[in-house]
């Protein structure tokens, strides 16, 4: 039975938990060149917040529980806001 019930918990979780995603941004140099980008990803409607690395030229994505913010999604938000996606490209990792 606790098996069982160990098993359910881990469904339920890994169904629930959001995947944050990081993208670097060349030419993110200020908190004033985030806005544009955070704008766009917001549009969405499928993220929960954007924060921002400057120092590194990073951004983080996180998604609203059971929504996914596809790929393109994401490269559509940041062209639109004038950025191109940096190497190593779009990486997601679990909250």
């Amino acid at each position: 039975m606790n098996i069982i019930l160990g098993i359910l918990a881990l469904i339920l979780t890994s169904a629930t938990s959001a995947d944050v995603i990081v993208v670097k941004i060349p030419g993110l140099v200020c908190s004033s060149c985030g806005i544009g980008i955070k704008k766009h990803l917001k549009k969405t409607k499928k993220t929960s917040s954007v924060k921002l690395d400057i120092s590194k030229q990073l951004v983080f994505i996180e998604e609203l529980k059971n929504k996914t913010l596809s790929d393109k999604e994401v490269k559509t938000a940041i062209t639109n806001a004038g950025y191109e996606i940096g190497p190593p490209g779009i990486q997601r990792k679990l909250k």
